[in-house]
């Protein structure tokens, strides 16, 4: 996703990173990366494909996105959040946003990808406010479109905004429909 636009070296903060795939692929690529989840587990996870070579290029640390970031003003040339911002109101969006335009340096990157308006989990179980409804019992999902993104994003200079995202599971289903959306500060 936009690879030509990022910044050849630097820090990443990578949000929600889960099992850590897209912080390892920084990390290789030789950012210095700070791979952050809310999930015990998936930290657990990360920490435990994260070979020698990387080990000193890869900071775990818990992380929640709902909560002020833990980091300076103007601290990483890179903020990616790869399906991991689509979980809160309005509000806590709108929060999260300017958080990361806080942490990110002059010139720096922000690189998301969310779930569409156009997933079949949409308008389904219980709407709690526009494009935001309880998809099953305990998990709520924010559901984005090109032009909500581009509200939520818009203190940010766009480089692409679209909604041909693919994740790991949709590439096997041909599937692309989340949307991307990479800025600059």
């Amino acid at each position: 996703m936009g690879n030509s636009v990022f910044p050849k070296q630097g820090r990443e903060l990578d949000l929600g990173a889960g099992q850590g795939q897209d912080s390892r692929f920084f990390a290789q690529k030789g950012y210095k990366v700070v791979s952050t989840d809310y999930a015990q587990e998936g930290l657990k996870l990360s920490r435990q494909q994260i070979n020698e070579i990387l080990k000193d290029h890869i900071a775990l640390e818990e992380l929640d996105l709902a909560h002020p970031f833990p980091y300076p003003d103007n601290s990483f040339n890179i903020v990616y959040a790869h399906l991991s911002i689509h979980y809160f109101d309005i509000k806590t969006t709108q929060q999260i946003f300017a958080e990361i335009k806080r942490v990110l340096k002059p010139g720096g990157i922000v690189a998301i990808m969310t779930n569409s308006t156009n997933d079949p989990e949409y308008n389904t179980g219980n709407k709690l406010e526009e494009n935001y409804f309880e998809v099953h019992p305990g998990m709520k999902k924010r559901f984005f479109s090109v032009e909500t993104m581009g509200t939520f994003a818009k203190k940010f200079q766009t480089l692409v905004l679209d909604n041909n995202g693919e994740g790991y599971k949709d590439r096997r289903k041909d599937v692309n429909h989340l949307i991307r959306f990479v800025g600059k500060k």
